[in-house]
């Protein structure tokens, strides 16, 4: 378990249990002490407003997910905490002006912005959002000879989190790395030697409008409760197992979400193997109240993904208490706890039956509430503003 630091016990006392703390931990943390003179001094030499530039994939255009969400929002709620957060454009960046640099995703390209920054002095934080399974190495729709490859550097790099790599540089590079998870931290710890001071957790959030989710689509009404599977449609997102499991079922099925560039062949065999109940639906802005409505007649959310982190789908629908059927990879547990049913991705009759299960039960408002409670965009900004000013 990572040991937390200092400036974010109050937050983690308060969603600990969540977050998979053990109370043990928790009775060990006390409040952080009030600053002293240096303290106080240091404070008062902090800017009225931060000013800080975001950055992220390259690529997040061409198949939006939810890391861009995350960016956006996070970018939206620090306004609340006196953070002027602006997307960073090399054409036009003036590195004086900036505070901190926050990157958003592993990503190899952000190599170069973080040297950058260091040469004009600037602090970088990074949220890594990042997973790390040998599994996973198979399931990827490469050649043979790459999985095996990939799949005996995931082994030496347990064996050895010393070795060089592109990623162990960009996490070493960094001043403070913001994981959604504290599985996703201990991870970097035990896999690239990332040392735990460093490590500054930030859940990822959920919007509030979400809480009251709008039901102004008569289509979907007419539909009764349905599955929803919402995701950018790909290998690892598991559409595929999904719909095979619920072949025959009869049970309605909307499926949210365009595939991914590369991924059309992936998408055609998904269509192929749906039954006539199923509905697929273009991927949503985040902002199109339509969102809303898609949550507001689900009868359940599945996510029988290889792993997620947790899934801002999974956040957003658990908002009104939507009962949750989740991968057993990654931090979904973490964050869930009892909430959730959690179903092995490659066992179709785990799927199917989870689903049909979840189909009977109704709104969770005790599911709600804790979202609501912690999992707030509100959250993700003052914890996030936190990084900031430790890093200056």
């Amino acid at each position: 378990m990572i040991e937390l630091n200092e400036d974010r016990v109050q937050n983690n006392l308060s969603m600990g249990r969540t977050l998979g703390v053990e109370q043990s931990d928790l009775d060990q943390l006390q409040p952080p002490p009030l600053p002293g003179a240096r303290g106080k001094a240091y404070l008062s030499r902090l800017p009225k407003t931060l000013q800080v530039a975001f950055a992220g994939s390259l690529r997040a255009s061409a198949a939006p997910g939810g890391g861009e969400v995350q960016m956006q929002k996070t970018r939206q709620a620090l306004g609340s905490y006196k953070v002027d957060a602006r997307y960073w454009r090399p054409w036009e960046m003036n590195w004086e002006e900036i505070h901190c640099l926050h990157l958003f995703g592993s990503e190899p390209e952000h190599l170069s912005i973080v040297q950058a920054a260091r040469s004009h002095r600037v602090p970088v934080v990074l949220s890594s959002i990042a997973w790390f399974d040998a599994a996973n190495c198979w399931r990827e729709p490469d050649p043979l000879w790459k999985r095996s490859w990939n799949s005996a550097k995931f082994a030496t790099r347990q064996l050895a989190p010393w070795l060089p790599s592109w990623r162990r540089e960009l996490y070493h590079s960094v001043d403070k790395i913001l994981p959604n998870s504290h599985a996703e931290g201990e991870q970097l710890v035990r896999l690239f030697g990332i040392p735990s001071e460093k490590i500054h957790l930030v859940p990822n959030g959920a919007d509030s409008r979400f809480a009251r989710p709008s039901s102004s689509w008569p289509e979907l009404e007419e539909l009764g409760p349905f599955v929803l599977y919402a995701g950018r449609i790909e290998p690892r997102k598991n559409q595929w197992t999904f719909l095979r499991a619920m072949q025959g079922t009869e049970v309605p099925i909307v499926v949210l979400g365009d595939p991914v560039p590369g991924q059309e062949a992936y998408y055609r065999a998904c269509r192929e193997i749906a039954g006539p109940e199923v509905t697929f639906l273009p991927r949503c802005d985040h902002e199109d109240p339509r969102l809303e409505s898609i949550y507001a007649n689900c009868g359940c959310l599945a996510l029988c993904s290889w792993f997620e982190t947790p899934g801002l789908v999974a956040l957003e629908a658990g908002m009104s208490g939507v009962p949750l059927v989740l991968p057993q990879g990654g931090c979904t547990h973490e964050y869930f706890g009892d909430f959730a049913k959690y179903v092995p991705p490659h066992q179709p009759t785990a799927i199917r039956e989870a689903v049909l299960q979840a189909l009977k039960e109704p709104r969770n408002s005790l599911l709600a509430s804790m979202v609501q409670q912690q999992y707030d965009w509100s959250t993700v900004a003052r914890l996030t503003r936190e990084a900031y000013v430790s890093v200056l």
